[in-house]
């Protein structure tokens, strides 16, 4: 029998992998209201202000003013809300549905929520700002009379996307992992040196950069608060391991987004303050990681002062990290999405321009990760054709039995094909990236 199809089992998460998940299973999620009332807020100051500066200054309000929280035994740092596995509110987008809710959501059949009773009296103030200016409000302003009534019968409906931020895309992760947000900011001074003044669009052009210098100097900060936190948090701590611990977080969110990562808990921790900054700016769902095992895997192989072991486990960590990020959504989508999900996917494995194979060592390691944490989120998918090393398939055969749902098998031979047909360069399509 060929060696690589015997069944090669998994070995347990560390008692803190598990602690943690314990601690995300539990937890009742929560509605908060920090968000929405400090979005509130920004657009009130900014009246008269382009729609991209006021975007920038609700960045630079939630970055700079959110209160954070670092949890219990956590390596992994950066919570959308103060409350564990819990969501804020898109307030920009849409309340209607929430504010009907507000006695039933901790009720309802699906995906239910608590909020307290000050942040219930909160959402009922909504309306002396935002009725009539969400987005909701303005697509349902562009659309005809027949469409307005199909929405109203049910013929059809925007759902999600008229009442929530919605991601499906994947950003550009490996940027800010090699040059830092400093090395953005430094590209976007060079771009506004070289703004023609005298043109009439250098107007919108210069507001653009200055909105991206607003923005990245607030995520630098959001990073800062997280770097003082932990340091405090240290100066307290009596346990010798946890003191060690929060001061090597305190020097990585100093270090990480702002510069380039290094190590590999530089670089989890980057990333992941890339992918939360993302969801405190629009609350949305389906940002997905992307090829995470091929943008990642260099600072593994390249860290020399770590252990496979520690490694798996800041790995492990960041897992359950993903199920800490919530999104209250109103009854009929919460019923359509059950299981609070995000849609947050992880590709592995894929090809390069070439069609060459791109599975490595932290493609496994991710599947590890999944067999370890075996919670909803991230979803991980794998893409599988001709040139899939025999044992990853196999891996992933093997994960799939344990009964998580994943990963996702997306077919090559398929999928690049049938883009090529509709008129993608093959070079293009053997890149293609799944997501949400």
């Amino acid at each position: 029998m060929n060696e690589t199809m015997i069944e090669k089992g998994f070995t347990e998460p560390t008692d803190r992998v598990k602690r943690l998940k314990k601690m995300i299973v539990e937890a009742r999620p929560m509605v908060e209201t920090y968000r929405a009332q400090l979005v509130t807020q920004t657009y009130k100051e900014t009246e008269g202000m382009t729609a991209i500066m006021r975007r920038a200054k609700v960045d630079e309000n939630l970055f700079n003013n959110l209160p954070i929280v670092i949890r219990d035994e956590e390596l992994i740092v950066g919570s959308p809300c103060v409350h564990p596995r819990s969501s804020d509110v898109g307030i920009e987008y849409s309340y209607a549905d929430l504010a009907n809710e507000l006695e039933t959501m901790q009720t309802r059949t699906c995906d239910q929520f608590d909020i307290s009773e000050e942040d219930k009296e909160v959402v009922r103030h909504f309306d002396d700002y935002w009725k009539g200016h969400t987005m909701s409000d303005y697509a349902w302003s562009l659309m005809s009379p027949e469409c307005q009534a199909c929405q109203t019968h049910a013929v059809f409906n925007a759902g999600n996307y008229m009442y929530a931020g919605v991601g499906h895309v994947c950003c550009y992760y490996e940027k800010v992992l090699k040059i830092g947000f400093q090395g953005i900011i430094k590209e976007v001074l060079e771009a506004m040196n070289k703004v023609d003044r005298k043109k009439p669009e250098a107007i919108k052009q210069l507001q653009f950069y200055k909105a991206l210098l607003i923005t990245y100097t607030a995520a630098i900060n959001h990073a800062h608060r997280y770097g003082k936190l932990a340091a405090e948090m240290a100066a307290k701590e009596m346990n010798p391991q946890r003191k060690a611990e929060l001061e090597q977080i305190s020097k990585n969110c100093y270090k990480v987004p702002e510069k380039p990562a290094e190590t590999w808990w530089e670089a989890l921790q980057s990333f992941w303050f890339v992918h939360n900054l993302i969801n405190l700016e629009t609350n949305a769902h389906s940002y997905s990681p992307g090829p995470f095992d091929r943008y990642m895997n260099p600072y593994y192989i390249n860290d020399k002062s770590i252990t496979k072991e520690f490694a798996q486990e800041l790995l492990d960590c960041l897992f359950v990290k993903f199920n800490d990020k919530n999104k209250v959504r109103d009854d009929i989508s919460a019923q359509a999405f059950a299981g609070y999900q995000m849609f947050e996917l992880i590709a592995l494995g894929g090809t390069d321009e070439e069609g060459n194979d791109l599975t490595n060592e932290m493609s496994y390691m991710c599947l590890d990760a999944l067999a370890h944490v075996g919670m909803p989120m991230p979803s991980v998918g794998s893409r599988i054709g001709n040139q899939t090393p025999d044992e990853f398939l196999y891996r992933n055969i093997e994960v799939i039995r344990l009964g998580y749902g994943m990963p996702n098998l997306f077919n090559e031979e398929v999928i690049i094909p049938a883009m090529v047909n509709r008129g993608i360069p093959l070079r293009v399509a053997r890149t293609y990236n799944p997501s949400g």
